[in-house]
């Protein structure tokens, strides 16, 4: 019996600063929902121009890609509690641009607010690498899944904002939403203030993740690239579908309500799996992981296919967020592995730009594709993006069980 204490008490821990993270992903991973929920919707009553009424939740796309570098060279100058703690204010401003702008009937403003708070998405989207810091290397994908597994809050959260606030203002849907999107920036910022980094030369604890890349791993440009496509393609299919499933829902005579909880399910599925999905990267190797991801995306692509009743909706988007859990963390594993040494956190920025520039344009398309070609051709685009993503990882895994038996 003393043993076996002994031996959990020997486990390695998340330290502080890893909850902290966890906290702060929760409370701002509450925003986009609220965007992508309703931003489409607003856009119908702000302009008249149906080809824009996605442009909203482009816009914040678009800020999140046009951040990442940037965040990532203010990161080696400052330090990250300063930029994540910047970060947070700008979305505030953003969340409040978004209010005014539905207030005063512009469509210009409620673009501009969504490209603010989309700035900030940078900073969040950091989180998961920032974790890799505090723990030791063979506890990196439990730590990037741990952090992740913040959004389950933001499942609950943001679409609820959305169902209590829509009506609340007469005469400007949807600005009580935004305003609490604004408060949701400000209350991440007690946990971003009291998180912890080691210096950049020095880990934080004995076996902390250091510049120096693992032992043990096979670091190449191949591998950094393969989990880029990948985390890209889950991440740009997860938001164009995302994007365009509120606007197929309520096209079809569901309610608004039906469009939010769809989208919370979905939220749910995204990272309800992240208490598992490390153990599971650790047992079956992240390629494996990510490419099983990969597939469940394409099968909510396919049941979407199959008929337009509401259970065919939310199924896709259950589907669509577990698949985009096991790739986005297999990828950000991935990603983690490769990008080593002193230039780790440009590399890592990069990485993101690269992903958020194909969910922008992913986001921006959705709008125009559903109202020129409808919602069947949104997943027939699903459908091939993700069956030639996973062709490499095919090929990969059939070079490496051919190398095995003439071995």
């Amino acid at each position: 019996m003393s043993v076996a204490v002994a031996e959990l008490d020997a486990r390695p821990k998340f330290p502080v600063s890893v909850f902290l993270l966890t906290i702060a992903q929760g409370l701002a991973g509450a925003i986009p929902p609220i965007m992508v929920s309703v931003g489409g919707m607003v856009g119908q009553t702000l302009t008249a121009n149906e080809l824009l009424v996605t442009l909203p939740i482009s816009m914040f796309m678009i800020g999140t890609c046009t951040a990442t570098i940037p965040v990532a060279m203010l990161i080696r100058l400052l330090g990250r509690k300063p930029v994540y703690c910047i970060g947070a204010l700008v979305s505030m401003i953003g969340g409040l641009t978004c209010t005014l702008g539905v207030l005063q009937n512009s469509f210009l403003l409620f673009c501009l607010g969504a490209f603010l708070f989309g700035l900030n998405i940078a900073c969040v989207q950091s989180y998961r690498f920032a974790a890799t810091l505090l723990v030791p290397e063979t506890m990196r994908p439990r730590a990037i899944s741990f952090v992740l597994a913040g959004g389950l809050v933001s499942a609950v959260v943001g679409p609820q904002i959305v169902v209590w606030t829509s009506n609340v203002v007469i005469g400007a849907p949807f600005a009580l939403s935004f305003l609490c999107q604004a408060l949701l920036a400000l209350s991440t910022l007690p946990a971003l203030l009291l998180l912890r980094f080691p210096a950049m030369s020095t880990p934080l604890r004995k076996g902390a993740v250091t510049s120096a890349p693992p032992s043990d791993a096979k670091v190449s440009l191949k591998d950094y690239v393969l989990a880029v496509i990948c985390g890209a393609v889950s991440y740009a299919s997860m938001s164009f579908t995302m994007t365009a499933s509120p606007l197929a829902i309520i096209a079809c005579g569901f309610s608004v309500d039906d469009a939010a909880h769809g989208i919370q399910w979905h939220i749910l599925g995204m990272f309800a799996p992240s208490f598992v999905t490390g153990r599971l990267i650790e047992r079956f190797g992240h390629q494996n992981v990510m490419l099983f991801g990969i597939a469940l995306v394409a099968v909510g692509a396919v049941i979407a296919l199959s008929g337009q009743e509401l259970a065919h909706f939310w199924a896709t988007l259950i589907l669509l967020g577990v698949g985009w859990n096991f790739s986005f963390t297999g990828s950000s594993v991935m990603i983690a592995r490769s990008a080593v040494g002193p230039r780790a956190v440009l590399l890592q920025g990069i990485a993101d730009f690269s992903i958020f520039a194909f969910v922008a344009i992913s986001s921006l398309s959705a709008g125009a594709l559903i109202h020129l070609a409808g919602w069947s051709m949104i997943n027939w685009i699903v459908v091939i993006a993700t069956g030639l993503t996973a062709l490499p990882f095919l090929y990969q895994a059939t070079t490496k069980r051919n190398r095995t038996v003439r071995g």
